[in-house]
């Protein structure tokens, strides 16, 4: 029977494992608890975060991370009771390091890698974007430069084991390791809103386009010097439909990207080429036959556009971007 609020327990087990060394130290330090009692105690959280992980739907998430973590202290736990030796419940932060630095690393061979798949879940725009390549190559190295961070906490974490002091190990487990983790959270975002900022680089819309010239009739509603309204749609045959998807056919945003770009070239006599995606949105799904209303307003080489409904009912999608010549 699957849990009436399945995000509960999940949350505890996670405040749990970050403290899990506050908790260690406090049981086995301060209140000179047995360790076998602790042990037990470990072993029952475990199980129960485990089952119920597994007492979902047939088809709902069960959130594989979550699970293995569980696993692993589910046998930090039996372990420890078998061999009734502190030191195997030490161990939990550093399997911890392994299991992330092994399922980050893992990507890295097998893409897409573990920063970029973060960054798709996030934003659906990404895929068959202009920019979809450079942001694949950057969340790369952050996915390598996490391994890296990995390899170095998981070996300093070995050393608190081994030679640290059980405070040594509890504070640095249980507090500067998750601080350096946000330090290095926080400069990686730093520079990826710095990496942002120039991408994509220049990506030309010149030429012929197959998608773009099967639109066989655009209707101007509305034309000043810097900006001008559009009603037009795109027939089922369009190239830009192809692959996405044959059951349930819709106009990808690297498409509708393109229909702002060669309208504004057309109609305000900006460049073609995209050199800058500022602000982009994408609200509802753009379907064959289905007429819209592109709106775009020009401001120097940075273009402003909304892609709606005729009657402005529904909202498709939103944006900024940066044109030049190319």
């Amino acid at each position: 029977m699957a849990l009436r609020f399945p995000k509960v327990p999940k949350a505890l087990f996670y405040i749990a494992a970050v403290l899990y060394p506050v908790f260690i130290y406090y049981f086995l330090v301060i209140r000179k608890t047995p360790l076998r009692m602790i042990s037990l105690f470990v072993i029952a959280f475990a199980l129960f975060a485990f089952i119920t992980r597994t007492s979902f739907k047939k088809g709902e998430n069960r959130g594989i991370s979550f699970l293995w973590t569980s696993l692993l202290l589910l046998g930090v736990g039996v372990l420890c009771l078998v061999t009734n030796s502190s030191i195997i419940l030490k161990f939990y932060p550093l399997l911890m390091n392994l299991l992330f630095l092994a399922a980050f690393g893992v990507t890295c061979f097998v893409p897409p890698n573990m920063i970029f798949r973060f960054a798709t879940m996030q934003d659906k725009t990404i895929k068959g974007s202009p920019a979809e390549k450079k942001i694949d190559a950057y969340c790369r190295k952050v996915t390598i430069a996490w391994c890296g961070f990995f390899v170095f906490n998981g070996s300093v974490a070995a050393w608190t084991i081994f030679s640290g002091s059980d405070v040594i190990w509890s504070v640095y487990n249980g507090g500067i390791s998750y601080i350096l983790m946000g330090t290095f959270f926080v400069v990686e975002l730093i520079i990826r809103k710095i990496v942002q900022r120039k991408m994509p680089t220049a990506v030309p819309l010149s030429g012929g386009s197959a998608g773009f010239d099967s639109i066989d009739k655009v209707t101007v509603i509305e034309k000043t010097e810097n900006s001008v309204s559009l009603e037009f749609s795109i027939p089922d045959t369009s190239p830009y439909f192809d692959g996405h998807f044959p059951e349930f056919p819709i106009l990808p945003a690297v498409a509708q990207t393109e229909l702002v770009t060669r309208f504004a070239s057309r109609y305000l006599g900006t460049g073609i080429g995209l050199s800058e995606i500022r602000r982009i949105k994408f609200t509802s799904l753009i379907r064959p036959c289905i007429p819209f209303r592109l709106i775009l307003e020009k401001k120097g080489n940075v273009v402003y556009f909304n892609i709606n409904s005729p009657k402005g009912e529904i909202a498709y999608s939103s944006g900024t971007v940066t044109l030049e010549n190319v």
